[in-house]
Parts: structure tokens; sequence; C-alpha cells
């Protein structure tokens, strides 16, 4: 599908409608926040926001991150939260970063053999890499690594945090607290373009990059997401739907390929580029949007889905599988 065929859409909710008043189910990429598009209560805040006088209300966000993450900047996006982040950690004298890409997914040993080999150095990590979760324990691991050598532990939530995977953060599901979380667009609802780094008092440092004010707008917005997501329960709701998600994916998709994830952050593995392709544009027929890389197919629906949009995404994965 042309991405011309989706210029000028209207969504709501889990739906995305084309200017042909076609909908599809909107599983896929960054864009889809756990409350879905276009929440209610968090348009009528930024409506309600520009009716009245400039005040900034305060950010909440430290009120919901783990203990000791109270210092907050915000930026326009997760690109650029990332940047500040590393430059946060250069300021307190780890100039190295090392990344997932540095050392073996889950390989501590690797870890803990580059760290003693270099300069100080910040390790920056994913809770869940793509939708495959490493062993239980693996962000204690890492912590502890960072501990004896010193080194900053930033944890990167874009894709994770907010709820996506039933927890609030997904260095809650090893009780780690970072010395820097990273937090992606996802925090205004989707509304309004704003992402955030959150360090602890250990690490912050005053570091100049110009105005770093919250717009009235943007904080109307996340302060709206943040209580309509713990209000409707919709954290408690992203485990439970997906537990069901995943056992209807791993049964529609069993003996053709490989499902796995946790909460609503699921994806399908096919078994190599051709399939995938074959895969990918049956799920394009079928007007479900994913995330397409590689052989490895994601899905990240909005918590809100209904159960009509839950069978529909089981259905069409079955079909699709189907094909290959």
């Amino acid at each position: 599908m042309a991405t011309e065929q989706l210029t000028g859409c209207a969504a709501r909710g889990a739906r995305v409608v084309d200017p042909h008043r076609v909908e599809y189910l909107d599983c896929g990429g960054y864009g889809v926040p756990l409350l879905g598009h276009a929440h209610p209560a968090v348009v009528q805040a930024v409506v309600g926001q520009v009716r009245r006088p400039s005040l900034l209300d305060r950010l909440m966000l430290d009120l919901v991150t783990p203990n000791g993450l109270d210092h907050v900047h915000t930026f326009p996006s997760a690109s650029e939260a990332a940047q500040f982040a590393v430059a946060l950690a250069h300021a307190n004298g780890r100039p190295r970063v090392l990344t997932t890409g540095d050392v073996p997914y889950g390989g501590i040993d690797s870890l803990r053999a580059v760290l003693a080999s270099g300069p100080p150095a910040c390790v920056l990590v994913e809770p869940v890499r793509g939708v495959s979760c490493p062993p239980d324990g693996y962000l204690t691991a890492i912590a502890d690594v960072c501990r004896e050598h010193d080194a900053l532990l930033i944890v990167d939530e874009t894709r994770t945090g907010l709820g996506r995977l039933g927890v609030w953060w997904g260095s809650d599901l090893d009780g780690v607290t970072p010395d820097i979380l990273l937090v992606g667009e996802g925090l205004s609802g989707g509304v309004l373009p704003i992402a955030a780094v959150v360090a602890t008092a250990a690490v912050e440092v005053p570091l100049w990059r110009g105005s770093e004010d919250v717009s009235p707008l943007a904080s109307a917005a996340v302060n709206a997401c943040l209580r309509v997501t713990a209000a409707e329960g919709l954290v408690e709701r992203a485990k439970l739907l997906g537990d069901e998600l995943l056992l209807g994916l791993r049964a529609v998709v069993a003996g053709k390929a490989h499902a796995s994830g946790r909460g609503l952050l699921l994806g399908v593995e096919l078994p190599d580029k051709r399939t995938a392709d074959i895969f990918t544009g049956e799920l394009l027929r079928l007007r479900v949007l994913a995330d397409f890389r590689g052989r490895t197919v994601s899905f990240t629906p909005p918590a809100v889905m209904s159960a009509a949009d839950a069978g529909w995404l089981v259905e069409a994965v079955g079909r699709a599988a189907n094909k290959i």
C-alpha cells in the first residue's frame, strides 16, 4: 500500500480512516499511544487550555516514574531527548556510550568485559529489544554491572514505557531505577509532539540548550494522558489484553511462524524475507497496519481497542499466515 493512500486520514481510538472512508486497524509503529488516537479526555484538556489564560500547570510525569527520577526535561521528539541524555552522561564524566549494538543483547559477561576495557561509560538499553523479551533479571544484571564499573544506566522507554508492557515502565519488571529514563512521544497521548528525559538528582547538572519551557498546551495534554492512563486502568488492561492477543496469535500462526511479546508489544517472526513479504502484503490487504522490519512484524495496538478490534487483528494474522 503506497504511503500516499494514507495521507489526509482521520484517526480515533484504534481506527484510521482514509480519505475514501475506508477503515484500518492501527497496530503499528510508535504512533499508536496506549490510549489510542485522539482520546476525547486528552483532546478536551487541550481545547480547555486554549480557552484559559496561558498559565502553565505543573507537569506530572515525575509522579509516575520510578522513585528518584524527579528531574524532567522535555523535547519535541524522542531523538532530541536521546541526544540530551547522552550529553547529560557526558557532563557526568561518561564520554563513552554503549548500546546493544556494541555488546550482544542479553550478554552480561560481554558488557562487563567491554566496560572494563575502556574509559567511563553510559549504557543505553531498551527493556525489550524489538519483540524479544529478555530473561527475568536482565535489567537488574545490567544495573549491577553498571555499578561495578561506575557506569550510568540509561533506559530507553520510548517504545516500552507508559504501560505498553503491562507495567508503567519496562524497568519496573525488574524493579530497577535507572540514572536516566527516556520517554517517547506517546507522553501526550499522541495529541501534541513532546518527549522527555527524566533523571536522578545524582546526575542532574545544568546544561544550556536554549528554551526548555513546556507549552501550556503540551502540559495539559501530558497531564490528561497520565490521568486517563491511570483512571481507566489502561496499564492493567494492556497486560490482560496482551496476554489474550498473544494466545490468539500463537494459535493462528502455529507451525508457520513464531509469535512473541509482552503486554501490547507483540510480534510475529516469519521464516524468511519472502514469506514475510507475503504475510505483510496480506495484512495490508486486510487493512491492518503494523510495523514491518525484515522478518518480524510488530503490533503495538492501543489498550482501548474493542473486542471486535482484537478479533479483527487475530483473524487477519491467521489469514495472512495461511497465505505462506
